[in-house]
């Protein structure tokens, strides 16, 4: 390791400050509980999907340190995206070139570590050194699930301050083009009152997908080209593969690309296996490993009132409806702009679950029991079957999606409220 190159990651050295081209001046909500982890010995885990943000959420977090008054010699940064070595070689290369003195030295020091999962041991690593230095804080970032708990990184379990980072809100879209929201406990009439300013905004966000980096690119083919170049391949063909995984990435493209085009597929093991000439067990692991690495969530279906879910029987969508433009290539029609709401619905309420019986199906259901289903329908008209579900479940608040349109109906005695997406993603509430 070079002291050349390590400085390239570390300016603030040299000019005691972060350069801004690494730091825009927008930051997103969950850089304040990032920077109130800090104070902690625990360990600060951001995990999200690809090109979400979380190198510069970390080199706004040590803006926010050296505006602080920390010393920039006490912060280190480093990322294993396109960097080999271990951790321990460079805590002690920055011992020994940087501090000249030994870790326990400082009182606090901040290691920030990017895309530490393509550093092989990391958990061990860190553990190890957390151990030994109560004065070193490890902020750690990554694009996959890390499933704390379980395999490598047991070790850290009861250590950790999770954190996950996902696309941007549609809210979040809005303030970084500038525009004033509602206060955050505002009802439906105080967005519709601002209908005109930020609608037109939606349908752009839907485009896009939340990714920071395209939130104002307008042209269609750049926007898709950055999708497949920055998030699908580098995941498909590179993270995907991360420690000596094997498998067929042009399988895994085929899966990923059904549910991207087909929010909300009900997964059919056999069928999917089918099509792309794989066994059940395979599309099974390929699934496993697609949300691992956050390009895809799944859903379960809701079986009883404890929030349990059919392992059988689960939903998928893509993580961001940029991917479902990218792969699709064209503008979608009535029915797919439909799913491609839902997935934009599915984020905003964070779902886990979905609900499905033969002939009745609910498109979420949220609440800590599951008192709240909520239905996407663009027309705001239809057939709903929230009676059949308060038939099984206590259910208290019925909410069905709209493209524009708002109020209230009753279906089988069952009074629902009606909120148009882009209110609902705005955060408005009901």
């Amino acid at each position: 390791m070079e002291l050349s190159r390590l400085v390239e990651y570390n300016t603030w050295w040299d000019t005691g400050q972060v350069r801004k081209a690494l730091c825009p001046g927008y930051e997103r909500k969950m850089l304040e509980d990032i920077f109130a982890s800090l104070d902690s010995r625990a360990v600060s885990i951001l995990r999200g999907p690809r090109r979400t943000g979380k190198s510069t959420l970390m080199y706004q977090a040590i803006r926010r340190l050296l505006r602080d008054g920390v010393s920039p010699e006490s912060i280190l940064y480093f990322s294993f995206d396109a960097e080999e070595g271990t951790i321990q070689d460079l805590l002690e290369f920055y011992r020994n070139t940087v501090l000249n003195a030994p870790l326990e030295s400082r009182e606090r020091i901040f290691v920030f570590l990017d895309e530490v999962q393509k550093c092989k041991g990391w958990a061990e690593q860190v553990k190890r050194n957390y151990d030994l230095y109560p004065n070193i804080k490890f902020i750690l970032s990554g694009s996959v699930s890390f499933n704390l708990g379980a395999g490598t990184t047991e070790s850290l379990a009861g250590r950790v301050f999770e954190f996950l980072l996902l696309p941007m809100t549609f809210s979040e879209y809005l303030e970084l083009n500038g525009e004033k929201l509602p206060n955050s406990d505002s009802s439906l009439r105080q967005y519709l009152l601002a209908e005109k300013r930020l609608q037109p905004y939606f349908s752009h966000y839907l485009i896009t997908g939340g990714f920071p980096e395209i939130a104002d690119e307008k042209d269609r083919n750049t926007i898709r080209e950055y999708v497949f170049s920055s998030v699908v391949r580098r995941v498909v063909y590179g993270d995907l593969f991360q420690n000596g995984q094997t498998g067929d990435p042009e399988s895994m493209m085929a899966i990923l690309r059904a549910i991207s085009e087909m929010p909300g597929l009900l997964l059919n093991y056999d069928k999917l296996g089918s099509d792309i000439g794989r066994d059940r067990r395979t599309v099974s692991s390929y699934i496993a490993r697609l949300e691992n690495s956050l390009v895809i969530k799944t859903l379960g279906n809701l079986t009883g009132s404890s929030l349990s879910s059919s392992r059988k029987h689960r939903k998928a969508y893509p993580i961001s409806t940029a991917l479902t433009y990218a792969f699709k290539g064209y503008e979608p029609s009535n029915d797919e702009l439909g799913r491609t709401y839902e997935t934009a619905v599915m984020n905003q309420l964070n779902a886990q679950y979905f609900w499905r019986r033969p002939r009745h199906e609910i498109d979420f259901i949220t609440g800590d029991k599951g008192e709240i289903a909520t239905e996407v329908k663009l027309s705001g008209e239809g057939r709903f079957h929230f009676g059949k579900y308060a038939e099984k479940m206590k259910l208290k608040k019925a909410i069905v999606v709209t493209m524009n349109s708002f109020g209230t109906g009753t279906n089988n005695g069952i009074k629902y409220q009606k909120i148009p997406a882009w209110a609902l993603c705005a955060g408005a509430k009901l």
